[in-house]
């Protein structure tokens, strides 16, 4: 029997003692044996030092390393290309769980698809109780399909333009000669908390990239997971966009975006105004955003499919529901500065 290809998993880790112990024993009872586990953990506070600790002592493929003060998130996820090793490397979080044969699954496609970059997986979620809550999005064009390939960072992309970042970060196993190699750096300056949609992009351009649509992990979504609250409170545009506009305003990716790539992504903007205005109404905000809901070209985009029309529909609904609560907001405002507190002056 031929020897496995070495599995490297990379997780970058701080203070995750209530998820670590499921995360590592998922990664632990993986039908596939050859897999080195490193955990670089950054100036952790809790007890989750001791627990790794625990684990190191007992498996020799785990190994932990300490960052002797905190260097933040996106350095530590850099330090984990820095030290890919093996033929194949995965940096996985410390908070979600991994099916028992994904990267048995995902080793299989890299290997019978020789020119790939990497492979995605789809998801489920969960809370913090690890209860399965749903599934990821799994955009209509993989659905009935068991594997779906971007052939190049211009089809991912194209696809992102449509629909956002649809590959669900700790899921994605790429070739270590690239992640060390070519890709190098996880690029926390320029595009933040969407650092990891650059690395897609980036992968895609030396090779194909699958996405495997049986759901193979369980991501968290919790009132403990920073990207859930990120999400519920976010005001400001999502990061996202720092990468898209990197791309299309290159000029080797923008003459190739065709009058309907760019409609979908007007689109997207337009939802993203729409999650940022609902929590702009939440917390009395008055930044009004663009939500030109009389936009010929948004609207043609809105009758592609059920769910842009349920965008749109929010939209419209959102809209009125801003102009009344900005209306009450802006009536508390001018009554509190003629009988308020200034009087008092």
């Amino acid at each position: 029997m031929n020897k496995q290809a070495q599995v490297c998993i990379c997780i970058p880790h701080y203070n995750n003692e209530k998820t670590i112990v499921e995360t590592l024993d998922s990664l632990l009872n993986q039908t596939y044996k050859n897999v080195l586990i490193k955990i670089f953990d950054n100036a952790s506070t809790d007890n989750s030092i001791a627990i790794l600790k625990r684990y190191e002592a007992r498996y020799s493929n785990i190994h932990v390393f300490q960052n002797e003060v905190n260097i933040g998130g996106e350095a530590n996820f850099t330090q984990c290309l820095q030290n890919a090793e093996g033929e194949y490397t995965a940096v996985f979080h410390a908070d979600d769980l991994y099916l028992p044969t994904m990267i048995e699954e995902q080793v299989k496609f890299l290997e019978e698809h020789s020119s790939s970059s990497a492979v995605a997986v789809h998801a489920y979620t969960v809370d913090e109780d690890s209860d399965i809550t749903g599934e990821r999005f799994l955009v209509p064009e993989m659905q009935n399909k068991v594997i779906y390939v971007f052939n190049n960072e211009m089809d991912l992309l194209k696809m992102t333009l449509m629909y956002g970042n649809i590959i669900t970060c700790p899921s994605v196993m790429a070739r270590t000669e690239l992640l060390k190699n070519k890709i190098i750096k996880w690029n926390g300056v320029d595009f933040k908390t969407s650092a990891d949609l650059d690395v897609w992009l980036r992968l895609a351009h030396f090779g194909p990239f699958g996405f495997l649509t049986k759901p193979l992990m369980k991501y968290r979504l919790s009132k403990i997971s920073y990207s859930y609250n990120n999400m519920r409170v976010r005001v400001h545009e999502n990061d996202m966009f720092l990468v898209l506009n990197s791309y299309i305003n290159n000029s080797q990716y923008k003459k190739l975006l065709s009058k309907k790539d760019m409609n979908h992504y007007t689109f997207l903007i337009f939802k993203d105004n729409v999650n940022r205005t609902i929590n702009q109404i939440i917390s009395k905000s008055v930044d009004k955003l663009p939500l030109r809901i009389f936009d010929w070209n948004l609207i043609q985009v809105a009758f592609h499919s059920k769910i842009n029309f349920k965008i749109f529909v929010a939209g419209v609904i959102v809209k009125v529901l801003r102009n009344i609560c900005l209306s009450e907001w802006l009536r508390k405002k001018i009554y509190f500065y003629r009988f308020g507190e200034h009087k008092k002056s």
